[in-house]
């Protein structure tokens, strides 16, 4: 995702949110991806985080030093997510158990988590395809 577009997609959200919100607010400061999809995570926002989840995925793939293998992009994912969740959710339980990334998605949704729940389903499915 080029950088015009990620804008684009940021002032489209930008435009929904009021005054008052830390994610439109970290919008209007050019704040980094990681502290937008951050305040964006903080206040419920599942869409943006989401879309900002796959365009910092694109832009590391992108990179020279970016890996090609998913389940490293997703467990590094998955162990920034974790720093971000209270130490008695069963998600963060889950991660800290090393489980599998379907019982960790299922913990998630559970919670309400969806922003994560959401993300390792792509990366879920590619693996089950990948090991069929």
């Amino acid at each position: 995702m080029d950088t015009k577009t990620l804008t684009d997609i940021l002032q489209s959200f930008r435009e929904d949110l009021p005054d008052h919100s830390q994610t439109a607010t970290a919008i209007d400061q050019g704040a980094s991806l990681a502290d937008i999809a951050n305040q964006a995570q903080a206040e419920g926002l599942h869409e943006i985080t989401t879309v900002l989840f796959e365009a910092q995925q694109e832009a590391f793939q992108e990179s020279p030093e970016a890996t090609t293998d998913p389940g490293v992009i997703t467990q590094a994912f998955i162990r920034d997510f974790r720093t971000r969740l209270p130490n008695g959710s069963e998600t963060a339980a889950a991660i800290d158990r090393d489980a599998s990334w379907e019982e960790i998605s299922e913990c998630a949704e559970a919670e309400g988590i969806h922003q994560l729940a959401a993300a390792l389903l792509n990366p879920e499915q590619e693996y089950l395809r990948g090991s069929a």
